[in-house]
């Protein structure tokens, strides 16, 4: 296989052999990675409907319509809509032992709608850094001047093109 001057088959230098190995995978991942670059792009936005459940009078009055979502320092194009604050509603026993839904006398539940881009990883749906699945209850809403936890109810995919 090596003959004297160390060539594989009398043809090539092993050390050579090897760099345009590197070169050629190199040169593979590259174009794999580029090979969808003139492809059209598919833009998808969404709008998640979430509620930010007992929170504070104060707190839930600096939640804004029209604010943008912050993430990783920067704010993200992702827009608070529709914000709708409401009595919160707690559950109670009435004197013969039963639960009872009732207002609570002082906290505030805060329904909105955050509108923006999303972005896909693997099967993952991902909007201003976060994972949006309806049902998911550690939520966090933040912007430059508050940050609650909301629970996802509803999750609307939009394709545009």
């Amino acid at each position: 296989m090596l003959d004297e001057k160390g060539r594989l088959f009398g043809f090539i230098n092993i050390i050579d052999l090897l760099v345009l190995i590197l070169i050629l995978v190199v040169a593979a991942g590259f174009f794999y990675k580029h090979k969808n670059a003139a492809a059209p792009v598919e833009t998808h936005t969404a709008k998640v409907k979430v509620i930010c459940p007992y929170l504070r009078p104060e707190v839930a009055e600096q939640i804004h319509d029209g604010d943008k979502l912050l993430a990783r320092g920067q704010l993200q194009p992702v827009y608070i809509r529709d914000v709708e604050i409401v009595t919160a509603r707690d559950s109670g026993t009435r004197d013969d032992g039963t639960l009872a839904l009732q207002q609570h006398p002082f906290r505030k539940d805060v329904y909105l709608t955050l509108e923006g881009p999303i972005s896909y990883t693997g099967a993952e749906i991902y909007m201003a850094g976060q994972g949006i699945r309806a049902g998911l209850d550690k939520y966090i809403l933040k912007t430059q001047i508050v940050e609650v936890t909301g629970e996802i109810l509803e999750v609307e995919v939009n394709k545009q093109r």
